[in-house]
């Protein structure tokens, strides 16, 4: 369904209502559907241009996928049109409300920080909602010591991989997920501080929660892990094909087609557009 997905992205990214159709496409996947593709939806396609409206509508369609797990998990949920100040997801159950954000990553991109799974942004979204939820590929969390992994114990925001969320999609046995939501809570108490910092201290808490949830053996999720590493791997080539596939394509060109892809690639047009705009403008002094 991947390639689908992507000629559907290409094909209708340039449009007003491009959003309104991903959501129609894909709000309506079945939970065995959605089981099969969740854990690709985290990895961003290569194909698609850095900061395009295809990149920008590969998130808002990780943002659908993110609300049909939630609610076939038994939270109402719906995508967040407005974008900015406040969270892509939000649920409500009888007892709580949850706020969401589905991050997706290149496999080409290089190592990231704090600021980009954004714990503190969801935690100011959050405002009188009870719980707050990210989401995101396993191997693209810090494997061991990380201001996330406090960031998120301290104030309460849970972090899950696209993983897990397969792992209750198929195994959930209809129990309550907010033990799952309190996770940061019960850590804080009882955590050192040094553990607090720990990605293995934090990712044991969650795996044992989540099968207890699913009344299930921890070496079932390793399973479920295992099946993510390679995941990576086969879309991971993907990946690879492409860029050689660019490769190759660069090689074909003449020199003066060479010098035209290097002036659009570097955006020195806009450059030169936007620095003329700046001294151009009527100054009052």
């Amino acid at each position: 369904m991947r390639a689908q997905i992507i000629d559907s992205i290409f094909k209708i990214s340039k449009e007003n209502n491009a959003f309104e159709q991903i959501e129609r496409l894909y709000s309506g996947l079945t939970r065995e559907e959605l089981s099969q593709e969740i854990v690709q939806v985290g990895i961003m396609p290569e194909v698609f241009d850095h900061d395009s409206s295809e990149e920008k509508l590969w998130s808002k369609f990780s943002d659908v996928i993110l609300a049909s797990c939630l609610n076939h998990l038994g939270l109402k949920s719906q995508v967040i049109r407005t974008r900015g100040n406040s969270a892509d997801v939000y649920s409500v159950t009888k007892n709580y409300t949850l706020v969401s954000d589905a991050k997706c990553f290149r496999l080409s991109r290089t190592a990231k920080n704090q600021k980009d799974f954004k714990i503190k942004s969801l935690d100011d979204w959050r405002r009188k909602d009870t719980y707050a939820l990210l989401v995101a590929p396993l191997y693209q969390y810090p494997i061991d010591r990380s201001q996330i992994y406090p960031q998120a114990i301290t104030r309460n925001v849970t972090l899950i991989s696209y993983t897990h969320l397969k792992f209750l999609l198929e195994k959930s046995k209809k129990a309550s997920l907010k033990p799952l939501w309190e996770i940061g809570n019960i850590l804080n108490k009882r955590y050192s501080t040094t553990e607090k910092q720990t990605g293995l201290a934090y990712w044991k808490a969650v795996d044992s929660a989540i099968c207890k949830l699913c009344g299930l053996k921890i070496d079932e999720l390793k399973d479920y892990k295992q099946a993510e590493i390679d995941k990576t791997r086969e879309l991971g080539q993907e990946g690879i094909h492409y860029w050689k596939s660019r490769i190759e394509e660069f090689g074909k060109l003449s020199r003066e087609e060479a010098i035209r892809v290097l002036i659009k690639s570097q955006k020195i047009d806009q450059k030169i557009q936007t620095i003329e705009k700046a001294i151009s403008r009527k100054y009052t002094i």
